[in-house]
């Protein structure tokens, strides 16, 4: 019987990737340069590009003349323009699906008014406001609604254009469109509705959801500060609640290296004795696939001890 299991393929993301590659290659030739902020959401990441010569740092410490990268989360014009103004050699390692998120909000929404589905404080949808020149109402699906959960008056126009954080849940992002239908429908003349959600991470959530179904605890590989990552970990929650009605503290783990294993797996054992649970383990789209494979093998590995020491 397999005992751990991954859904589908898991690894960097092409934004995450190209990113990471395109810093790399500019280091190597050009010298040291700085990102704005760390390239992706991850330790190890950010570990693996200091020693290529790869240094995040705030707009603070930029100085005249240094060779600056906006990460994969982009920035907005107004970033460009002041690291242009102080003579920076600019490196845009902005994901793909971010830019075209970025066009959509700059290019194809003129006249309307933009809303925005997101983490305010998120690099990315800073990023994307900027290039939406101020959107009408940046945040989540609980920022539609006040204190006392009545509905908030976003004072809208009659032309609304909608786009999501590239990150979300696909299924938030539909509750959110059909809540801000719902309530001002009246006000709308026109909507808009762009997906901009990256179809990896939509397709890693689809294929993590199933896993949860069918498993009887998750592991979830990345960064605290990785707002897909933790995304990943909500879903597994949600999906082993309905399947089993209750989630214990064991059955959904975030871990960043293969050292936090051994004590959640151990959890397990404490609550259900001899019984052998069945593993899934998925990973934020800015892990690394070495240490999703080294989480792994440490599983299979402690499984296995346990299962020949009795």
């Amino acid at each position: 019987m397999q005992r751990v299991r991954t859904p589908g393929k898991l690894g960097y993301c092409f934004g995450v990737s190209q990113a990471i590659e395109k810093a790399v290659k500019h280091s190597a030739e050009h010298g040291p340069i700085y990102s704005l902020g760390t390239i992706a959401h991850n330790e190890d990441v950010v570990a693996y590009l200091l020693a290529h010569n790869v240094k995040p740092i705030t707009m603070q410490e930029v100085t005249t003349g240094m060779n600056v990268a906006i990460t994969a989360h982009g920035a907005p014009q107004a970033t460009f323009k002041h690291l242009e103004d102080m003579g920076c050699q600019v490196l845009n390692c902005t994901c793909p699906i971010v830019r075209k998120a970025q066009l959509v909000v700059s290019q194809k929404l003129d006249g309307f008014d933009i809303v925005i589905f997101g983490d305010p404080e998120h690099q990315e949808v800073i990023g994307l406001n900027g290039w939406a020149n101020g959107a009408k109402f940046v945040g989540n699906f609980n920022d539609l609604f006040t204190p006392s959960l009545d509905h908030k008056s976003l004072m809208l126009g009659p032309k609304v254009g909608v786009i999501s954080q590239t990150t979300k849940i696909p299924s938030q992002f539909a509750d959110f469109v059909a809540t801000l239908l719902h309530n001002h429908i009246n006000g709308f003349k026109e909507l808009r509705v762009f997906n901009t959600i990256c179809p990896i991470v939509s397709a890693r959530v689809n294929e993590t959801r199933q896993l949860s179904d069918e498993v009887d605890m998750m592991f979830v590989v990345g960064s605290q500060e990785s707002a897909n990552t933790r995304n990943l970990e909500a879903v597994c929650r949600q999906s082993i609640t309905r399947v089993r009605g209750m989630v214990e503290p064991w059955a959904v783990t975030l871990v960043q290296n293969v050292d936090q294993v051994e004590e959640a797996l151990s959890d397990w054992f404490t609550e259900n004795e001899m019984t052998f649970p069945r593993v899934g383990v998925t990973a934020g789209t800015s892990t690394p696939i070495e240490v999703v494979k080294e989480i792994v093998t440490k599983l299979k590995e402690l499984l296995y001890e346990r299962e020949n020491s009795n």
